[in-house]
């Protein structure tokens, strides 16, 4: 089976939509009836048009409801500004303050393996998620731990 691929604004709806922490089919309805009450008091950017962001999902017929309730998509492109904003949406890390851009990359990213995977999936189409070289040693010596954070960084793969 494969992915639900989604353009940016549409998956940055969803993950905006995400972070009110409701049930998915709860979010789903909100967003189907355009009834945003419940969630606007509760999503990272409340700001964020809604309406603007479904009508361009009905435009270019991308599947946001697959992918709120699967909650794992791929980007159908995805540019350094849009990598941050997802890893500010989804992991609550924003830059300079959880990690440092340098060029068309991102680095010193601490994550779980579970969420490099996850991340991956998200952004695998454009964007390498790695192990800092620097810490690929001490992390071998904590076995691994699934719940130990591993520095990464982000570049682009071309």
């Amino acid at each position: 089976m494969s992915r639900v691929q989604l353009s940016i604004p549409v998956a940055l709806l969803v993950e905006n939509v995400l972070t009110s922490g409701e049930p998915s089919e709860l979010i789903i309805d909100c967003l189907q009836r355009k009834d945003f009450s419940s969630l606007l008091s509760k999503i990272k950017e409340p700001t964020m048009d809604l309406v603007e962001r479904l009508d361009t999902a009905a435009e270019v017929r991308d599947n946001w409801e697959e992918a709120i309730r699967s909650r794992v998509y791929e980007f159908k492109f995805l540019h350094i500004n849009a990598l941050k904003r997802l890893l500010y949406f989804r992991f609550g890390l924003k830059v300079d303050q959880d990690y440092i851009q340098e060029d068309l990359s991102l680095k010193h990213i601490h994550l779980t393996l579970q969420e490099i995977e996850l991340l991956q999936l998200l952004v695998g189409r454009q964007w390498i998620v790695q192990e800092e070289e620097q810490n690929k040693d001490e992390h071998r010596d904590k076995g691994r731990d699934a719940s130990f954070p591993i520095p990464v960084h982000i570049r682009l793969k071309y």
